[in-house]
């Protein structure tokens, strides 16, 4: 048994893809080790800014022998009426190197087939391993991968050099132009000290030597506990996000956390101006008081690197935090001297998107949805017009001096402005909001004149970019598609709405860009590429997927109930109640499909002639408005339990009452009750999509 280890040394790669470069590179592997016929033992794997490593134990040295079955010429053409081998026979047993003895026959769908068996001798692990590294290499994928060498090899940065030890030996490939060996390099500083790794376990000892911590858990640790424990002694907090901490980490190899001034003592700019100096452009950590109301005269930085001279590193992040900081008090003086209308105008020298015009004409579209959701939700005057205000502006600081050194600011300081030209603030607070949330599971608008801003943004950038037929596949967003359709479902979740006109919004949207053709068909994917990410956010939050098929069968302008309906089904899943309900649904539906009943009349109670019809219809007809009322008031648990009481009456008229009867006016009319029964249970969910064991 031998150990395996591979590193794959690189340039610095972006800090924000490391781990899902690492996730890719073990889980490739792994999967290609598992259909091999090599056993092994424990798999680990590690990532940092320079380098991608995989370490597996107990490998054998030689593959397993295995037996496989082989098919051959139909029994029919390879053997005569007497038993004779005929040609196709004896051609299979050459090709194979089969011996008759290997030989048997299967029948396959009333034919017989000749089948042999093959005996398949292992190869050397040494060989297998170094065409499933070559594999693996060759199966990353990354959005924009580099290019850097004639053979054409994509890679996120280039490849510098490959270590590949099979217990003590090398196991010798070439890929990028580079061949493997027995060296590692440590930390990058002016030129990274390289050493020699005699085994796979020596690595490790010798990586750390060389300030290498290979570890993200431990690298994270380090970084968290210190910046908390140097806040503390400031009688402060660290500010930061996960994905932050996470794009720290993984900018350092050997992170040494370490504190530093501002070096300004009164600052009269917003704080978010000094954060995103401290977080975008020194990729630091803002310090706030304890209570988390304002921002201490502080920031902690963290050095790639071990504490020596951190005197001077220390000097050079204050220096560009004071010097950035001051930069950003200039532009905001200079912007308050503009006011708001006069950026409206400069919107129409910004391109929007290629082919879909300018901001200006944004911003004239979202003021056009703005008034279209006013009168359909409907809001109040006050709320229409704070809402049309806002859309009317929100768009003012992309034309700022802030925002064009400070981008990720884009809204916040738009808010700003709004309050210091003296608009109200549901104006303000609606123009912060707008581009929330940023990622899954950022925060929420908490107004709902943001919320609103934010989802019909959204829409109309999802229907621009349909109608401009942008790929949005897995490894292609250039302009976000999926993260801004995620934002509209999370949107539409947090409203506590029992519905939103969704449908109505992106038929309007797609209207303002005048499509000449498949208007329709731009329409129905823009509708199920956000009923998709509905689907996923569901599966995210733990919705089983068969209960998340229930609810998405809703209408799309039901998106808001989606999440408490499936909630409300998930309690109930190991419940009797529960599955006779959807027992219940179950038959119905079948009946009605299996019919192929397609009529739309009302339900006669002349043409009733059992006791069970005239109770299933009157029990229906008492629930309707209950449930209608139920269902509107979000009380999704009162639903299930009504759905519950109406089951005995229906399994009663099923053991009584022929559905299919002989005279076809009685047969419609039961299945015109069946059907009405139907759209009862369907207001809540399709319940036909929940399976339940045996």
């Amino acid at each position: 048994m031998k150990n395996l280890l591979c590193e794959i040394y690189t340039e610095e790669m972006p800090a924000r893809l490391v781990r899902d470069t690492e996730r890719q590179f073990s889980e490739i592997f792994a999967g290609l080790l598992k259909h091999s016929h090599l056993n092994y033992g424990e798999i680990e794997s590690f990532g940092t800014p320079r380098r991608i490593c995989i370490f597996i134990k107990d490998i054998p040295e030689k593959e397993e022998d295995t037996t496989v079955e082989v098919k051959g010429p139909s029994y029919k053409i390879a053997v005569d009426e007497n038993g004779n081998k005929l040609p196709p026979y004896l051609k299979f047993l050459e090709t194979h190197h089969l011996s008759e003895s290997d030989i048997f026959i299967k029948e396959i769908k009333d034919s017989k087939y000749l089948y042999g068996k093959k005996l398949l001798k292992g190869r050397d692990a040494e060989d297998v391993l170094k065409e499933l590294i070559i594999e693996t290499l060759k199966g990353l994928h990354f959005t924009r991968p580099m290019h850097w060498e004639s053979s054409g090899v994509e890679f996120i940065r280039p490849i510098r050099n490959i270590l590949l030890l099979f217990g003590e030996d090398v196991l010798d490939i070439e890929y990028a132009g580079v061949r493997s060996n027995n060296l590692s390099f440590g930390l990058q500083i002016d030129v990274p000290l390289s050493f020699t790794i005699k085994h796979p376990e020596e690595y490790f000892k010798k990586i750390r030597e060389n300030y290498v911590i290979l570890s993200y858990n431990e690298r994270r640790r380090i970084v968290e506990n210190r910046i908390k424990d140097i806040a503390r002694k400031i009688n402060g907090v660290p500010v930061y996000t996960e994905d932050f901490l996470e794009e720290v980490v993984n900018m350092n190899e050997y992170p040494t956390p370490f504190l530093a001034s501002i070096g300004i003592k009164e600052i009269r700019i917003p704080e978010c101006i000094i954060e995103s100096v401290i977080k975008s452009h020194l990729k630091s950590f803002p310090v706030k008081e304890r209570n988390g109301t304002s921002l201490l005269p502080y920031f902690i930085g963290v050095r790639n690197g071990t504490s020596d001279f951190i005197e001077n590193v220390r000097a050079g992040y204050e220096r560009v935090a004071k010097a950035r900081i001051l930069d950003g008090s200039f532009f905001f003086e200079e912007d308050k001297k503009t006011p708001l209308e006069v950026f409206v105008e400069k919107l129409g020298g910004v391109v929007f998107m290629t082919g879909l015009g300018s901001m200006k004409e944004k911003t004239e579209r979202l003021e056009k949805l703005a008034k279209f959701i006013a009168h359909t939700l409907p809001l109040s005057n006050s709320e229409a017009e704070n809402l049309i205000r806002a859309a009317h502006l929100s768009k003012t600081d992309l034309v700022s001096n802030v925002v064009g050194e400070f981008p990720e600011l884009e809204g916040r300081i738009g808010g700003i402005y709004a309050r210091f030209w003296g608009e109200n603030e549901e104006v303000a607070t609606a123009i912060s909001e707008q581009y929330l949330p940023l990622y899954s599971g950022d925060k929420l608008p908490l107004s709902e004149i943001g919320k609103i801003l934010s989802i019909i943004d959204r829409i109309d950038t999802l229907a621009g970019g349909f109608i401009q037929g942008i790929d949005y596949s897995s490894s292609k967003d250039p302009f976000g598609l999926r993260r801004i359709a995620s934002g509209v479902v999370q949107i539409v979740f947090s409203m506590g709405l029992g519905r939103f006109p969704l449908k109505a919004l992106v038929y309007e949207a797609l209207t303002y860009y005048q499509i000449e053709k498949d208007e329709d068909k731009k329409r129905d994917e823009v509708l199920n590429f956000l009923r998709e990410r509905a689907e996923g956010i569901l599966k995210e939050k733990g919705i089983r997927y068969d209960v998340a098929n229930a609810v998405l069968m809703l209408p799309i302008d039901l998106m808001p109930a989606y999440l408490e309906r499936a909630s409300t089904i998930m309690k109930h899943l190991n419940e009797e109640t529960l599955a006779l309900i959807c027992t219940t649904n179950k038959r119905i539906k079948n009946i009605i499909e299996k019919s192929g009943f397609k009529g739309e009349g009302s339900v006669r109670r002349d043409l009733f002639f059992d006791k069970a019809e005239e109770e299933l219809y009157n029990v229906m007809s008492d629930s309707k408005l209950t449930l209608n009322s139920l269902l509107e008031k979000g009380d999704y648990e009162a639903a299930l339990s009504l759905y519950y009481f109406i089951s005995p009456s229906v399994f009663k008229f099923f053991d009584n009452v022929l559905v299919m009867d002989e005279n076809d006016n009685v047969k419609n009319n039961r299945l015109s009750l069946l059907k009405e029964l139907k759209s009862l249970f369907d207001a809540y969910a399709d319940f036909s999509q929940i399976t339940f064991e045996g």
